[in-house]
């Protein structure tokens, strides 16, 4: 069952406290090492893909993280590391609570383990990788392409569109960070550790959040702004890159990109009517990267559930819409494996 209530920052609290409070010693013989999957960097860690015959009877994915970073719970992290933007903690905990809130489109928290030196964060394994990979494995840009990236962009929608009622703003949403499993290529959000409860978010620091391709302009203003929209923006990003198999910039920073440059001066519509881009996809998708990718968040679409609320604009992809914001203020290399949270 799913409950609609937005997570508030003493439910984030509370589920971080139970799961630190229930931390379980690291028995490494009930795991079996498979392969690494990827580097964990702002954890100072890794994910690995594991076994466990005798206590999931599955593979898992295992982030390690070093306990002298983890902490023994939130309050120490946030004694120790007070200016971080990304919280090992903050991702356990709403990965906790996103499960009590029946919300299935996630890589669900299993358990957490401490060794003398490690502490083990144990997630159900996404099969089909991530969309980074899903990406590398697709030929040149054509309209079966886009056929086949339409209901992965379907279920992304409404995954974040549900993150949003729930009051959760993301600001880390990337090919990365959406995984594929099973046979029906179910999509799973991932990395929690930058979200922020509420819509209006404060003023992001110099490295974050978010990665510098996906990044919404407007962090770089130094000022509130709008998650749910900065949100929207990164997911342009997402569709624009599986469409083309390659990012259409690699930082929104001013003077950091001559191409997004001319973009925030000339507008996204005429640089997604180049002939290498539109000859290729239908108008409908077009349509959608423009609405998401406005330099200008006044400009931008955000998610909306339909029906009801403001205005919804449907682009003919089912299971999400895109509605008018309130007024704010505000090339692909190399392969990743398939992980879990």
């Amino acid at each position: 069952m799913c409950e609609m209530r937005e997570v508030t920052a003493e439910d984030l609290l509370k589920s971080s406290k139970e799961v630190a409070d229930k931390v379980e010693p690291w028995e490494s013989g009930s795991f079996t090492f498979v392969k690494k999957l990827e580097d964990a960097a702002r954890n100072h860690g890794r994910v690995d893909d594991m076994m466990s015959g005798t206590r999931y009877q599955a593979a898992v994915a295992v982030k390690k993280m070093p306990n002298s970073w983890v902490a023994s719970g939130p309050d120490e992290f946030a004694k120790k590391h007070p200016s971080e933007c990304e919280c090992p903690w903050r991702n356990i905990g709403l990965m906790a609570e996103l499960k009590k809130k029946g919300f299935h489109a996630t890589c669900q928290l299993l358990d957490v383990f401490r060794d003398e030196h490690y502490t083990y964060a144990v997630s159900e394994m996404a099969t089909g990788g991530d969309l980074f990979s899903w990406c590398l494995s697709r030929q040149d840009p054509t309209p079966e392409r886009e056929a086949e990236m339409l209901p992965l962009i379907a279920q992304t929608f409404s995954a974040v569109e549900w993150l949003h009622a729930l009051g959760i703003a993301h600001r880390d949403l990337s090919l990365e960070n959406i995984l594929l499993t099973g046979a029906a290529q179910s999509v799973k959000i991932i990395d929690f550790g930058m979200v922020y409860l509420g819509r209006t978010c404060p003023p992001a620091s110099t490295l974050g959040p978010g990665k510098p391709s996906y990044q919404a302009p407007e962090l770089h203003n130094k000022r509130e702004y709008d998650g749910f929209l900065a949100d929207a923006f990164s997911l342009g990003v997402v569709v624009y890159a599986m469409a083309l198999g390659n990012y259409p910039w690699q930082s929104t920073k001013p003077g950091r990109s001559r191409i997004f440059d001319w973009v925030f001066c000339h507008g996204i519509t005429t640089f997604l009517q180049r002939r290498e881009i539109a000859s290729f996809f239908s108008p409908e998708l077009l349509e959608v990267m423009t609405a998401l990718l406005q330099p200008r968040p006044a400009d931008r679409l955000g998610l909306a559930k339909a029906p009801g609320g403001e205005e919804s604009v449907p682009f003919g992809i089912a299971g999400g819409s895109l509605r008018r914001p309130r007024k704010a203020n505000g090339g692909i290399s190399p392969a990743h494996q398939p992980r879990g949270g």
